[in-house]
């Protein structure tokens, strides 16, 4: 679970932060592992009819999606305005409809077999939004939620142990701890899904481990919402630092180990009321 004592972003923060520099994020950002994937296919019927990704932002898992799970139709929901005008224009398949707007309150009526949420789960109130999911999804439906984690302390990732003692006092986001990602809290997101009605609770854990140019390394750090919302002096210092911690500990060979955490769950045989 993320660490409660530190300060935090609020939720609204993530309908602007990220497409105010869509290229800069993507640039800084990996996709999924292939597993993760086929995880996810082993947990729904094909033919897959309509799917819902809520958050695609600049379309890194909804290019897999497309791709690997072969939805007759995709259903993007996307809070922040630039990134929605982003997709429109990246995201060239006749099957993918964007809709700009809170996922609380979009306009979405269509029931979906699939509704998936990569790396944006945590700007949502989360009791709102697993109730709206319970009237999307179908009896039976798959519930799929992941993230991926690049700043772990204490698994071997060297850098993440030296980096994140700048952090403190920095406000981080709803997913960010000091220390680890909320995503890999299994408990956490076990009695969130489970209390909100779904059933037969999955949790998948996919490790990659890299080594990342100083320069790659700038680009993943200055993609993060809690780097972007600081003051421009104030971010600049830190980054400076990161990239100083880079060149002069790591010589510009910096180790990433990566955690991609998965929540698979399904819909009741029986709609909700």
């Amino acid at each position: 679970m993320s660490d409660a004592s530190s300060p935090r972003l609020a939720r609204t923060i993530g309908r602007s932060v990220f497409g105010a520099d869509a290229q800069g994020y993507e640039a800084g950002r990996i996709g999924y592992p292939p597993e993760l994937y086929e995880a996810i296919k082993g947990s729904i019927r094909f033919p897959l009819g309509t799917a819902l990704e809520i958050g695609p932002g600049t379309g890194l898992a909804t290019r897999e999606i497309l791709a690997t799970l072969a939805p007759q139709r995709l259903i993007l929901v996307e809070a922040d305005a630039a990134l929605a005008r982003h997709l429109e224009v990246t995201i060239a398949d006749p099957r993918v409809t964007v809709t700009c707007g809170d996922f609380v309150n979009a306009p979405v009526d269509t029931q979906v077999e699939l509704a998936c949420s990569a790396a944006s789960f945590h700007w949502l109130e989360p009791s709102a939004a697993f109730a709206r999911l319970r009237t999307l999804l179908v009896p039976n439906g798959t519930l799929a939620l992941w993230w991926n984690a690049y700043r772990v302390t204490g698994i071997g990732d060297l850098f993440s142990d030296a980096v994140t003692p700048l952090l403190a006092g920095i406000e981080l986001p709803p997913s960010e701890g000091v220390d680890q990602h909320y995503s890999l809290d299994v408990d956490h997101h076990r009695q969130a899904i489970e209390s909100a009605g779904f059933e037969r609770f999955e949790p998948f854990l996919f490790r990659r481990e890299r080594v990342l140019t100083t320069d790659q390394i700038h680009a993943l750090y200055a993609s993060y919402s809690y780097i972007r919302a600081l003051p421009p002096a104030r971010r600049q210092a830190l980054m400076d630092q990161i990239v100083r911690i880079a060149e002069r500990d790591f010589g510009g060979n910096v180790p990433n180990v990566t955690l991609s955490a998965l929540y698979l769950a399904k819909a009741p045989a029986k709609p909700a009321p």
